[in-house]
């Protein structure tokens, strides 16, 4: 057998056609796809237009989309029983960065990445605090609580932390309380 032959006999092995795949053609002689579906015809009846609330341009979420976890403590009232206000914060970042590493360009495993970072920093603001005397802070290994008179924060951390190597810091004159914490090696 030549090698065309051998081709032509492979193509109609491959190639043959199952009748269940044919399209047949629609009432109009055209193959049938999403093009020759019917129209509804309009019955009259009017359909109210959806009217979306005020929103910030800016926002990426709706506000009814946020779930809020920071009241899941059945021991605790939160904000809407006991006033206490949740504080702003902001997470940050530190490397452990040496010369060898910033001017010889000998880390290779250090990107700018949080996943190349040996501390976690976080920064609660809160305002009309006088001394860190005022607050009780709770770190865990997923999470940290903080209260006071006014403030409570229950915050489930981006990253596993030494619940037992950090350390804390009041800044009085900004009113913030500093909290770094060593980040664990994830085990995979």
């Amino acid at each position: 057998m030549s090698a065309y032959g051998d081709i032509a006999a492979m193509a109609t092995l491959l190639g043959g056609r199952d009748p269940d795949d044919t399209e047949s053609p629609g009432p109009s002689g055209a193959p049938f796809n999403p093009g020759a579906l019917p129209v509804a015809k309009d019955d009259g009846v009017a359909i109210p237009a959806v009217r979306p609330g005020k929103k910030d341009a800016k926002a990426i979420w709706d506000v009814s989309e946020l779930v809020d976890d920071f009241d899941d403590d059945s021991s605790e009232e939160g904000e809407d029983g006991s006033g206490l206000r949740i504080p702003t914060y902001e997470f940050m970042y530190k490397q452990a960065i040496n010369t060898a590493d910033a001017f010889l360009g000998m880390a290779h495993n250090k990107d700018p990445g949080s996943r190349s970072c040996e501390d976690m920093v976080l920064k609660i603001h809160l305002p009309g605090t006088r001394s860190m005397r005022e607050l009780d802070l709770e770190v865990e290994t997923d999470r940290l609580r903080l209260r006071s008179a006014t403030y409570k924060l229950n915050l489930y951390l981006p990253h596993k932390v030494d619940a037992d190597e950090g350390k804390a810091e009041w800044d009085q004159k900004l009113e913030t309380l500093k909290v770094t914490a060593r980040i664990r090696e994830e085990e995979y």
